[in-house]
């Protein structure tokens, strides 16, 4: 008789993690090729498709995935299924795991219903585990009293923790079947989540708020490029949602990226998909570039690839504390500046309050990447990662961090499992001080965060940005004025900053202090309606992004006029240029996701030319005295993408956000132009 297994990588209903269940689905491939009849296999990824199998089956083993986007759904769910069927094996595994064996302990004591919990690599430790339990008649119960080591297996029983020793790493990966080409996958496509695949495993980096920094993860595997190339077609040929995620840590680092590329280019000329992908590729500058070259290369309509340079941090005692390697500002420079001449984004991201971190570092590193043209700057909250050495009591105690506690945006939806309804928030805790860096600094670098979100991310006034660099004007000055001219006093934009601060300090002293609040009345209401709870960084950009561009243009013109009078680059010719760029450029940009929306006007400078040389050109040498009439509309290749996304994400505030989050290149959202 076979043993049935569920594998299951749970997501809330609408977070922004809506990828395929691609970690758990390489075990299950994995097991499925060395067991084969003798079990029977199911994946889940949403609630209510794995409680209706439950309620309806008991299986032997349940399995779940454990990232910090479903810990709290995920135990709630194995808490249900415990009591309800105790013969069930609870088996759990993933990043979100501490590393000291005293905090290991102390998870499994406080989720007694998880039987095993699989440390690191899942593949071969799964299959030890299932092993030792079919020899013992799959009862946990005699397994755990036999205090058996199994290899990257831990358990708590008695009073007692054993942990079993690590195993190396799998050497050939290909021994892991592709879930893709074994038909696992099928199902999903239908759900409209992100394909999610990887070229390779590892990463040769040691930094310390990552939960791949670590030896165990520093060696990379590759893939075949055959089998690359097989998986990817056969995603293309099935997915209706325009990404394509990596699991690769690198992608873009090694010389066999190029091949893949060159696969992903295919399939954009035969499928038109992938419509966007990143490219995180470190130290590798040449290499990334020609990845980027080849996938929105001339032949293909560019603006798919956003090139990734993740520095977190640009101070050198910050990159000391967390072992970090930087690319150098010079290599940034060439990226994004050589990157945009094939239509592609660059995006960096920033961490703030990270060991070692201060306002003035903080400030300094968006300067630096303003100056090296990066078009997006994202800067992400410290997030206490189990399994990252940041995390670690030591490291809390040694940099002084202080941490507060708070919902992950929208997972607080009920669930019903059993005929009983359940929520499950997950809650992050995040560190909002340190010996380096005090609160009321780290709530001046948020409001600056949401300020580089709505005036500067994704080139949303590139074209006047370019022009204040044609005069030789600084940037980071300009975009510190805004700053400094909205949160100094009354200003057309005061709700949206208000609302964001407010929401912000949403934040709690210990998780028990959280709960206790959720438990009363009211307030689980409060964040299902949106009044509590939000990503703000995200939903306050796409507040003032999609509702508030006219004000925006007003805000942001209003200044780079004020900041070319200063210095004296300022005509008669200069002011008529600032007023036809607004004006142009607030048609390509107002209700941006408004397809059926577009307008023909006369203008006395040809912006088609402009658009075409990225505005690198004196837009005096694109004057036109007569006039010419220039139409402004989305093609019908961006209705489409418009389409797909909204489709994906929605249109809500929280979905509005989540596609400014995402990977999607807005560039390509903003209305094109023509000449009539």
């Amino acid at each position: 008789m076979k043993t049935t297994i569920v594998f299951s990588d749970l997501v809330h209903e609408g977070h922004s993690c809506n990828a395929m269940p691609y970690g758990v689905s390489l075990i299950a491939a994995y097991a499925l090729k060395n067991l084969g009849d003798e079990i029977d296999i199911h994946l889940f990824k949403f609630v209510e498709d794995l409680a209706g199998f439950m309620e309806a089956n008991a299986p032997q083993i349940v399995c779940f995935s454990n990232y910090i986007w479903n810990t709290d759904l995920s135990v709630s769910i194995a808490r249900k299924i415990k009591e309800e069927n105790p013969d069930s094996i609870i088996i759990f595994g993933g990043p979100n795991y501490p590393l000291e064996a005293e905090e290991q302990q102390a998870f499994l004591e406080t989720h007694p219903y998880i039987d095993f919990y699989i440390f690191k690599d899942g593949e071969e430790a799964f299959l030890a585990l299932f092993n030792a339990l079919q020899g013992r008649g799959l009862d946990a119960g005699a397994l755990k009293q036999s205090r058996l080591k199994l290899p990257n297996c831990h358990y708590f029983t008695e009073g007692e923790f054993v942990a079993g020793d690590l195993l190396p790493v799998i050497e050939n990966i290909e021994d892991i079947p592709s879930p893709y080409l074994t038909g696992l996958l099928d199902g999903f496509f239908e759900k409209s989540l992100v394909p999610l695949t990887q070229t390779t495993r590892g990463c040769p980096f040691k930094c310390t708020f990552c939960q791949d920094g670590d030896l165990y993860a520093s060696r990379v595997k590759r893939y075949s490029p055959e089998r690359i190339s097989e998986e990817l077609e056969y995603i293309a040929q099935r997915t209706d949602v325009p990404e394509l995620h990596w699991g690769d840590l690198n992608f873009g680092m090694y010389k066999q990226d190029l091949d893949t590329c060159h696969t992903i280019a295919r399939l954009r000329d035969k499928y038109g998909w992938p419509q966007s992908l990143d490219i995180n590729g470190k130290n590798q500058k040449e290499r990334v570039l020609e990845a980027a070259r080849i996938i929105d290369g001339p032949d293909l309509a560019g603006g798919a690839v956003t090139l990734v340079t993740a520095v977190q941090s640009t101070d050198v005692d910050v990159l000391r504390e967390v072992k970090r390697e930087n690319v150098s500002t010079e290599d940034m420079v060439d990226v994004a500046t050589r990157g945009r001449a094939v239509g592609s984004n660059s995006f960096s991201e920033v961490i703030l309050c990270l060991p070692g971190d201060t306002k003035q570092a903080h400030f300094q590193t968006i300067f630096d990447l303003m100056e090296c043209d990066i078009n997006v700057i994202r800067s992400h909250q410290f997030i206490m990662l189990y399994g990252s050495e940041a995390a670690t009591i030591a490291s809390r105690k040694h940099y002084g961090m202080v941490t507060r506690f708070r919902v992950t945006p929208r997972t607080m939806a009920p669930y019903e499992a059993y005929g009983r309804k359940t929520f499950a928030p997950e809650i992050d805790e995040i560190c909002v001080a340190n010996n380096t860096m005090p609160y009321e600094d780290y709530l001046e670098c948020r409001l600056f965060n949401l300020t580089i979100e709505i005036f500067y991310n994704y080139g949303v006034f590139q074209e006047l940005m370019t022009h204040l660099r044609r005069c030789e004007l600084s940037i980071p000055d300009y975009i510190l004025n805004i700053h400094n001219q909205i949160v100094s006093g009354d200003h057309p934009l005061k709700e949206i900053y208000e609302g964001f601060l407010r929401e912000t300090k949403e934040l709690f002293q210990s998780r028990e202090e959280l709960e206790d609040s959720l438990a009363q009345p009211g307030v689980k209401e409060k964040y299902l309606e949106g009044e509590l709870g939000n990503n703000e960084q995200m939903m306050y950009r796409a507040l003032a992004v999609f509702k508030h561009m006219d004000v925006l243009h007003d805000v942001a013109f209003r200044a780079g006029r004020e900041i070319l009078e200063e210095n004296g680059h300022l005509d008669e010719k200069g002011e008529r240029y600032l007023d036809e760029l607004a004006a142009y450029s607030l048609l390509r940009k107002k209700n941006v996701l408004s397809v059926d929306e577009g307008e023909t006007q006369t203008f006395h400078f040809d912006f088609g030319g402009l658009q075409a040389c990225h505005f690198a050109d004196d837009p005096l040498s694109h004057y036109k005295p007569d006039g010419i009439d220039l139409e402004v509309a989305h093609s019908e290749r961006q209705k489409k993408l418009i389409k797909d996304y909204i489709k994906v994400y929605g249109l809500d505030n929280y979905g509005l956000g989540n596609i400014l989050g995402s990977q999607a290149n807005v560039n390509n959202f903003y209305r094109r132009v023509a000449t009539v």
